[in-house]
């Protein structure tokens, strides 16, 4: 007799592999991007940041990168199997939330090895953002399910886009607001509205998120899915990287507030779905919709 009982559900099924598939990448950058002498010296081992792992600055558990590739793949390998275990042996909901949480945090994780050691800049966290979404939308939903989340998917994109730019105007050094001149700001479009003043740069972000608001409600299911999950993850970046890099709040933040737009995807545009797949396979056809009612 088994003493876990591995899910059914046929969401958390699916979205399991865009969080291995993701793990696996991190972890692959993660050694890609180690200077060339680290292979006969691991003390030369560098985070994603670039700095090196015995860097006291935002420092992350980094023992078996430390300890030369053979331990870290090994660790990782342990690592990639519990995450995938749990993931199948958690209630649906918590599944859903643990999974999403993982992919916030190695997104994050990727990202910087994408921007800073290869040299990509902005480029690179937007592009895996989006194939990762392209993965995780097309994989989770049926294309007739789809459309019924669309709704709620635009306003978390809104708030992670609302955090971003609250994040943006708070880190501004003290004499911006009197000399725009100032501007400390990575992104160069936003730069830009930010050199005009303030008020701009808000102008700006209220005219982006009435248009993405709009571009959702028109395009069809999926697409409308990876537009809002997509800026979703831009605005956890954007947000991320002022928590990380200039406030140097840490890795226990960044993932508090993955958690936090995990639990909002989950319980507002993955609620109740999943379920109704597994149900519609094996239902007569008169009992499909009050089991999609009741799911």
């Amino acid at each position: 007799m088994s003493f876990i009982k591995f899910t059914e559900d046929e969401m958390v099924k699916r979205l399991r592999w865009p969080m291995v598939a993701l793990i696996i990448f991190s972890m692959a950058n993660t050694l890609a991007g180690q200077p060339a002498g680290y292979w006969h010296n691991p003390a030369l081992a560098i985070r994603g940041d670039g700095l090196s792992i015995n860097n006291p600055t935002n420092h992350t558990f980094e023992f078996f990168l430390g300890s030369g590739w053979i331990p870290f793949a090994t660790a990782a390998l342990v690592y990639l199997t519990t995450m995938f275990l749990l993931a199948s042996a958690l209630p649906r909901k918590l599944a859903l939330v643990f999974i999403f949480s993982v992919i916030f945090g190695h997104y994050y994780g990727a990202s910087n090895w994408l921007a800073i050691r290869w040299h990509l800049g902005i480029a690179g966290p937007s592009y895996l953002g989006f194939v990762l979404v392209m993965f995780i939308v097309f994989a989770a939903f049926p294309a007739d399910e789809a459309r019924h989340t669309v709704k709620t998917a635009r306003w978390i994109m809104l708030f992670a886009m609302l955090a971003d730019a609250t994040a943006t105007l708070i880190g501004q050094p003290a004499g911006y607001w009197h000399n725009p001149s100032l501007v400390y700001e990575g992104n160069a479009i936003s730069k830009f509205f930010l050199l005009q003043g303030w008020y701009a740069y808000a102008l700006e972000q209220v005219v982006i998120g009435l248009v993405l608001y709009q571009v959702i409600s028109v395009l069809s299911g999926r697409w409308a899915l990876v537009v809002s999950i997509g800026f979703t993850f831009m605005g956890f970046i954007g947000s991320s990287n002022w928590f990380f890099y200039s406030w140097r709040l840490g890795w226990p933040v960044l993932v508090a507030w993955g958690c936090v737009l995990s639990i909002g995807i989950v319980f507002s545009i993955f609620s109740g779905k999943g379920k109704c797949i597994s149900a519609q396979r094996a239902a007569p056809p008169g009992a499909i919709g009050l089991l999609c009612r009741l799911c």
